[in-house]
């Protein structure tokens, strides 16, 4: 085993244990894409970071040693997609997914020597998945999303009424989405928004309904 067989073994396994130390942070958390997988993404990327520099070594001319590698960020998205999952309001994986896409960045950046970069991605990494979630339960203690969907004729000041009570009623909207019926000159406006668990729904609908151009309201 020469010099460049050495470089090569301490790559991928640099790659893979930064690439693990993630995993084993979101092994912690019970997420589906744990310690193995991340460790996986963080080898297979050195691997063809590694083969993408060996084949520009071999013909120097016509070998683009960044065109695979940047296959690597395109394909790694459809792992991440399998770590997401919706349930009712809430959205899971998506901190996991972008683990996932970094720890192949990491890959990348160790297997062609950039090693540097690649550790100190991987703690500011862990420490935006460790020390800032904590400071995400904190700000999101005692509030939960609630789905509010209204039904009424079309109006171009629904809208804003709307949000301006969830606003006085201390909610923040996170989404808002608007259905038309043209025909029939009706709107469906949905709104998810970030309630005090201390919200009176019951005032809120009355107050929904109290507008002008509303018919129905529905709460989940």
């Amino acid at each position: 085993m020469d010099a460049a067989d050495i470089q090569m073994a301490g790559r991928l396994c640099l790659a893979g244990l930064l690439g693990g130390l993630v995993g084993l942070e979101r092994e912690f958390h019970s997420q589906p894409a744990g310690l193995r997988t991340h460790m996986i993404v963080a080898l297979g990327s050195c691997l063809i970071m590694l083969v993408s520099s060996h084949m520009g070594d071999l013909n120097p001319t016509k070998s683009d040693p960044g065109r695979i590698a940047a296959q690597v960020v395109a394909g790694v998205g459809f792992l991440g997609a399998g770590a997401i999952m919706r349930s009712g309001l809430s959205v899971r994986g998506l901190t996991t997914a972008a683990c996932l896409w970094t720890v192949a960045a990491v890959g990348l950046a160790v297997g062609c020597g950039f090693w540097k970069a690649g550790a100190m991605a991987t703690l500011l990494v862990l420490v935006a998945t460790y020390f800032f979630q904590k400071i995400e339960v904190r700000l999101s203690k005692g509030r939960y999303l609630r789905r509010f969907v209204v039904h009424a004729r079309e109006s171009i000041t629904l809208v804003g009424a709307l949000e301006d009570i969830l606003q006085k009623a201390g909610c923040a909207v996170r989404e808002v989405d608007i259905e038309r019926n043209v025909v029939e000159k009706k709107m469906q406006v949905s709104i998810t928004a970030s309630c005090p668990d201390h919200h009176d729904v019951d005032k809120l609908s009355r107050a929904f309904s109290s507008l002008p151009d509303v018919e129905r309201v529905e709460i989940d």
